[in-house]
């Protein structure tokens, strides 16, 4: 069996991927306001994230 392998995604491009903002803007500014957390804590819009997170 073979390992999956993934590449981390920055936080805001994963938000507008998964339409949960209409624009990387507005997932990025929602990031910037203290909106958008991974794990409890409030990240950057440059935060990467992998499955899991």
């Amino acid at each position: 069996m073979s390992a999956v392998t993934t590449t981390p995604v920055r936080v805001d491009r994963w938000l507008w991927a998964a339409r949960m903002y209409k624009t990387r803007s507005q997932a990025h500014k929602a990031c910037a306001g203290g909106h958008v957390k991974v794990n409890g804590d409030s990240v950057k819009a440059a935060k990467a994230v992998r499955p899991g997170d």
